[in-house]
């Protein structure tokens, strides 16, 4: 078992270590599960969460903190972190489009839509009902009662309705916007999909370029906030992960690994991370510097190893419950971790004191609510086992009854 599980990580981690990992991993419905892709998904709820620790201790914390002078280029690159969702968006165009890819250009069997939106339901809904019953009851202990008004906002975050709703950020979980977002384009991705009936490569990689920066340059130069918020505003970026997910299937396994991949990586991850303008040239570079980025990753020698490394790749697998809970979480636990704020303008020693007291925590609890929650949603046949499970008992005592009855 260990060897095996060895050859599956490809890791020389202790029998132990390799098994404690197996058991938090990502579970995928057809048990190709890439460590390198959960390895992207770090490094988007990473940046992610050390923006929001970034805005908490700015924004919340009282008093005013100020980058010093010398580590403007810190200050830069976390507020840049919110670009991990634009990573999401590419990372979940492509792996939505791998299924659909192998059918039309490798003859693979075709996806069944009834179990393509099955998946979606059965996978995500369970931890975001969740989620949202944990937000509301911390809403409501944090403010000593809900507030006029509070359910009709929360109903529409439930019902992934919020942006287009009220055109503002959830009162309920202020980062579920770009769920929303995810959910419509899970259902208008089969549609996308057809892209890949058109035969040629070279016309198809193309026509999917030239939609990428179409999208990005017919959006308005002020969009309201519903149309920030919906699917209109983000398409090229799940367009980036079909294009991305081309190349995956028709070229990767002959793509030679190289040096020259980790330098087009690292390169990715500057542009995505260091540019803070806002300027038309940056907006079309994000997208195909994240495709890039996820092509790099697979085919690079120092790059892949840390990303594909099993510790990186499991919290990876997390992102989803962690993405659910972290900004709930750092909400809360701020209320006390901020009188660790020392006094003066000391912006890194104070933002690396946050990092310590709130990572942590929010990682265990996030967890936690993996392991319970999320994880056995995974499981594709879940609802089957758990009706079996129920009937079983119901079986049982109604057997039960009958022979106390008899009696």
């Amino acid at each position: 078992m260990s060897r095996a599980l060895r050859s599956r990580w490809g890791w020389e981690g202790s029998a132990e270590d390799i098994l404690f990992l197996n058991r938090l991993r990502r579970v995928t419905r057809d048990h190709r599960w890439i460590p390198e892709i959960d390895g992207l998904r770090f490094v988007a709820i990473c940046s992610v969460f050390l923006y929001h620790v970034f805005g908490e201790l700015s924004i919340r914390s009282g008093r005013v903190i100020l980058v010093e002078p010398g580590y403007g280029w810190l200050a830069q690159i976390l507020n840049n972190g919110r670009r991990g969702v634009e990573l999401f968006f590419v990372i979940s165009g492509l792996i939505l489009a791998l299924p659909f890819a192998r059918h039309f250009l490798l003859g693979a069997g075709p996806v069944s839509l009834r179990k393509y939106f099955m998946r979606r339901v059965t996978r995500l809904e369970p931890p975001y009902i969740a989620s949202m019953i944990v937000a509301v009851l911390l809403f409501g202990v944090y403010r000593h009662g809900l507030p006029p008004g509070y359910l009709p906002h929360a109903l529409a975050s439930l019902f992934y309705q919020h942006n287009l709703v009220y055109g503002e950020l959830s009162w309920v979980n202020p980062v579920t916007w770009s769920l929303e977002v995810e959910i419509q384009f899970y259902i208008v991705a089969p549609i996308v999909m057809q892209f890949y009936r058109i035969r040629r490569t070279w016309l198809r990689r193309i026509v999917l370029l030239a939609c990428i920066l179409g999208v990005e340059l017919a959006q308005p130069a002020h969009a309201s906030l519903r149309v920030q918020g919906s699917i209109l505003f983000y398409l090229q970026y799940f367009l980036a992960g079909l294009l991305v997910a081309d190349v995956f299937v028709l070229e990767l396994k002959e793509m030679s690994s190289s040096w020259i991949w980790d330098l087009a990586g690292v390169s990715a991850l500057g542009a995505i991370f260091w540019f803070q303008t806002e300027a038309l040239w940056m907006k079309i570079l994000l997208p195909v510097a994240i495709g890039v980025l996820c092509l790099a990753v697979m085919k690079s020698h120092g790059l892949r190893r840390v990303l594909g490394n099993p510790w990186v790749a499991v919290v990876g697998g997390m992102c989803y419950s962690i993405y659910l809970l972290h900004f709930l979480l750092i909400a809360v636990l701020f209320k006390v971790t901020r009188h660790a704020i020392l006094p003066g303008q000391i912006f890194v020693v104070n933002y690396a004191i946050q990092l310590l007291l709130l990572a942590v925590p929010v990682l265990l609890m996030c967890a936690v609510f993996f392991v319970l929650v999320e994880r056995p949603c995974m499981d594709p046949n879940w609802p089957s086992k758990l009706w079996r499970k129920v009937a079983g008992r119901s079986d049982a005592v109604d057997v039960l009854d009958s022979g106390l009855n008899a009696e």
